[in-house]
């Protein structure tokens, strides 16, 4: 069984890609993107991560989502 240290996770959740990117190339991590939207009504804000999901040792799935800008939740 693979020991997922989440302690060693990079903490890019709900940051814009870019700065995401940059922070696990930093801390040598590998990463894919991979893109959703929802199913109606796609913003056109800028990639922010929306979830982090570990594969394996210093590899990881950054999943991303357009911001959807001005409308408060």
């Amino acid at each position: 069984m693979m020991n997922k240290d989440v302690s060693r996770v990079p903490d890019v959740l709900a940051l814009e890609l870019s700065e995401a990117l940059d922070i696990c190339a930093a801390l040598n991590w590998h990463v894919e993107v991979c893109t959703t939207a929802p199913p109606r009504d796609n913003p056109g804000g800028p990639l922010r991560v929306v979830r982090i999901t570990v594969a394996a040792p210093e590899k990881a799935v950054l999943t991303v989502a357009r911001e959807n800008q001005g409308k408060e939740v």
